[in-house]
């Protein structure tokens, strides 16, 4: 329920509001309610009505008589509104027991771009941000009604597998890269790295192995075939753990073949600028500088790839909305190969979106993965899912299945690490301050969420109590206005692509929901208060319908 169109209905039609262009946008919700619900600033209208935006105040207070205002004030140029609290409860207590979400997003279809894993490497903690953070963006929209792609651009292409090649010939064996797997991929990565520093040939080598890749040698594919294999399965098996899942994991190899005709169209715009050799459009009227779409030796480079893909995404899901979630470091990448589809004449070039991140890190900094194996996002989550065990265990939990609560909150803390804050902020995980069930954690809204579950089951056929009144008091009636507040959260969380608008809306719920249970009888002897336990089970359903967006469990005990 929109609480300031509620206000607005009930304010347009008194005369001196009457004329009043965008009365509803006037309002707002105060910071304090204890100055009120709503206010309007009347300061804008004194010109208009030629007033002092004191005396407009007043003069609106005087003529606001409808029910659903306990009382209407007017304090130094500001109407502050204070609701019925107990009109409000029925309207939003009715409204969220037969709860559906916004469908703004029906007909139409977004695509995110996220994760971009690199085959044949780990899965590090350098992942998790676009792989988490576009998971849930992802969620938040198919929740408003749209058709939604996800789409797992892998890194499946490129020199690192001439190295890996290289350096399974030198000092490895294939057979091992089926049975040893990414670990075994890995170590023989690292071990190029380490040994190239003091042999400059390796390099040389490698790239011969990518040029014979590139022309498709027989035993060249059978070794680069073999360690995309092993790695798209070993990177489904992470994305399953943490709950993830693509509708496509087309790389970049799929678009080898399709830069020509991109490079062809820029050049008959004769968009195409040789610079040195190379093919460049320049776009400093832009001050973007120039995009560079292929090198003097005639390659291809990421933007005539990125352009590619654009066009084929286009082609094939006809997008109105296209989302890449990657690191801020390659906010000029996007700007610039964006502004050249605009400038090829795609219409949806306007309708693609760069999402950036800051950094996520560990206590010790940044991690890199040359050489080592640093940050793993399978440690990461064993370690969290095993200090989760031991910390439920201590805590004396009664579930039957002790390792899947693990599971549930030590994953959902790993999660919640890079969803508790703005995306674009750099931040660390800090383990111990993650899985705390007293701070601005998951086990904390999935400790609430199992409250709830309590409560409910053990006033399953108790006979009902209390009267309206028992709502009509702070405390209840911030509840109330917070569970009211998700829908307008959800939109905004996707109007921004902020997935901490979730979060934040999650633990804050937790607050009020908890100061009530602690301040307000709920079950009382043998008997149930009924407006109390409505509350219950729609703060229940709304931390549920949260941590699904956020693509966390909610167990039902803890």
């Amino acid at each position: 329920m929109d609480l300031k169109n509620l206000v607005f209905e009930k304010i347009k039609d008194i005369d001196v509001l009457s004329s009043v262009e965008n009365l509803s946008g006037l309002l707002t919700y105060t910071a304090d309610s204890k100055m009120g619900d709503i206010s309007l600033p009347c300061f804008s209208l004194a010109k208009a009505l030629r007033k002092s935006p004191a005396l407009i105040a007043e003069d609106i207070a005087s003529k606001c008589s409808d029910e659903i205002f306990e009382k209407v004030e007017a304090v130094n140029g500001y109407l502050n509104f204070y609701f019925n609290k107990v009109a409000v409860y029925k309207l939003v207590t009715e409204e969220m027991l037969d709860y559906k979400p916004s469908q703004i997003g029906k007909g139409k279809t977004v695509f995110l771009d996220f994760s971009s894993l690199n085959l044949a490497k780990y899965m590090h903690i350098g992942h998790l941000s676009t792989t988490v953070i576009g998971s849930v963006i992802s969620n938040v929209y198919e929740f408003l009604g749209y058709n939604v792609v996800r789409l797992n651009y892998v890194g499946d292409y490129g020199t690192p597998f001439g190295k890996m090649i290289c350096a399974i010939k030198r000092w490895g064996n294939v057979a091992d890269i089926d049975t040893q797997g990414v670990d075994y991929i890995q170590d023989m990565y690292v071990k190029f790295n380490v040994e190239c520093e003091n042999d400059e040939t390796l390099t040389k080598e490698a790239r011969e192995w990518f040029v014979k890749i590139e022309n498709k040698d027989p035993e060249a594919m059978d070794i680069y075939t073999r360690i995309i294999r092993v790695s798209i399965a070993e990177a489904k098996r992470l994305c399953d753990i943490l709950g993830i899942t693509f509708d496509s994991w087309i790389g970049e190899a799929f678009y080898n073949d399709k830069m020509q005709p991109v490079i062809d169209e820029l050049d008959a715009k004769k968009l195409l600028v040789t610079s040195e050799g190379a093919k460049i459009v320049d776009l400093e009227k832009y001050n973007l500088g120039v995009c560079m779409i292929q090198k003097s030796d005639g390659a291809s480079l990421y933007a005539t790839r990125d352009l590619a893909t654009a066009i084929d995404r286009y082609e094939r899901y006809h997008f109105d909305l296209g989302l890449y979630v990657t690191s801020v470091q390659q906010k000029l990448h996007f700007e610039r190969w964006f502004k050249v589809l605009e400038l090829l004449g795609k219409d949806y070039a306007q309708n693609l979106k760069h999402i950036s991140y800051g950094t996520y890190s560990l206590p010790t900094g940044k991690i890199g993965s040359r050489f080592g194996k640093q940050a793993l996002v399978k440690d990461m989550l064993e370690q969290s899912i095993a200090k989760a065990k031991e910390i439920v265990t201590t805590r004396g939990t009664k579930v039957d299945n002790v390792d899947q609560l693990a599971e549930d909150i030590g994953i959902g803390a790993v999660k919640f690490g890079v969803l508790k804050t703005e995306r674009v902020k750099d931040c660390v995980f800090d383990l111990e301050a993650s899985l705390n069930f007293d701070g601005e954690t998951s086990p904390y809204i999935q400790y609430t969420f199992a409250r709830c579950n309590s409560i409910i089951a053990k006033a399953e056929n108790m006979p009902v109590d209390g009267v309206e009144e028992d709502i009509n008091n702070f405390d209840t009636f911030e509840l109330v206005k917070h569970l009211n507040d998700f829908d307008r959260n959800t939109i905004e969380s996707a109007k921004d692509y902020e997935p901490c608008y979730i979060s934040r809306y999650l633990i804050s719920l937790c607050g009020y929901f908890n100061k009530f249970y602690n301040n307000y009888r709920i079950i009382d002897g043998d008997k149930v208060n009924q407006y109390r336990l409505k509350l219950v089970e729609i703060t229940k359903a709304r931390l549920f319908d949260g941590l699904k967006l956020l693509g966390i469990n909610a167990p039902i005990a803890m």
